[in-house]
């Protein structure tokens, strides 16, 4: 099981564009290429906008969802993505 976990000032980075980083690089590709090539679209998961405000507004929090084949884990700090 692959597994990357980032530490983030998400003020300075978006979490959507993080999250979009961090699965291109565990698929060995440009982050431009993962919905042509691999069919992952964050977009098709959840609102990346909404994701980002709610990520860069709250203080103290925990968002859980899946992309693809990848489990996605954000806090107030810490991007955690694990393929399933």
């Amino acid at each position: 099981m692959t597994t990357k976990q980032l530490e983030y000032e998400w003020s300075e980075t978006p979490p959507s564009i993080a999250i979009i980083e961090a699965i291109a690089s565990l698929e060995n590709c440009p982050s431009t290429e993962l919905g042509p090539t691999h069919g992952i679209v964050l977009s098709e998961t959840i609102d990346p906008e909404a994701l980002d405000r709610l990520v860069t507004t709250s203080e103290s929090m925990s968002v859980v969802f899946s992309v693809d084949k990848y489990d996605v884990k954000l806090t107030e700090t810490m991007l955690l993505i694990r393929a399933t």
